[in-house]
């Protein structure tokens, strides 16, 4: 069988695509397809102690003693498991990780991405003040900072002039602001 050059790029980026995940092969394994956030949190009682992975930023991380707690808004999954802006959140996920996470580390508005099996849920508490989702983690992954990469107009570069050398003023463009 033959193949062209564009079906074996389209070959190579499906695989790509499908081979970037952050969180672990073993709790993939055993993770169920992506269930809505909302489906959940209602049928919580179906769900229970099944593994799945979800995705969020992080409110606020309280150490106990053999424990961490974290409280984090629920965004929808996109590209790569990484979590999608907090603006398409449909509500809180309460994570349950057996050990110490630094909260000088998991710091407000951090974006992680985690697997693990679902406790419980808002439909059993209907004094919630906000729908939530209570999972145990098996695994975590706290994406990088994004820091803005500055971006300026090139004729503010006095490489990339836009007219000859003899047309700039002898002292330079930038003294005329």
């Amino acid at each position: 069988m033959k193949f062209s050059f564009f079906r074996l790029t389209c070959l190579a980026a499906i695989v790509l695509i499908m081979g970037c995940t952050v969180i672990s092969q073993e709790v993939q394994d055993k993770a169920l397809p992506p269930v809505s956030f909302a489906e959940l949190i209602a049928a919580v009682d179906q769900y229970k102690g099944q593994t799945v992975i979800l995705g969020g930023y992080i409110v606020s991380v309280e150490n106990l003693k053999d424990q961490t707690r974290i409280v984090a808004v629920q965004t929808t999954l996109g590209i790569g498991q990484r979590p999608n802006s907090k603006d398409l959140s449909q509500g809180r996920l309460i994570l349950i990780y057996k050990g110490f996470l630094d909260p000088e580390v998991y710091t407000k508005d951090r974006q992680i991405t985690v697997g693990g099996r679902v406790l419980d849920s808002s439909a059993n508490d209907p004094q919630s003040p906000f729908p939530y989702l209570k999972i145990e983690l098996e695994d975590i992954h706290l994406w990088p900072v994004e820091k803005p990469v500055a971006t300026y107009p090139y004729w503010d570069d006095d490489y990339w002039y836009p007219y000859p050398w003899w047309w700039r003023h002898p002292y330079g463009y930038h003294h005329y602001r």
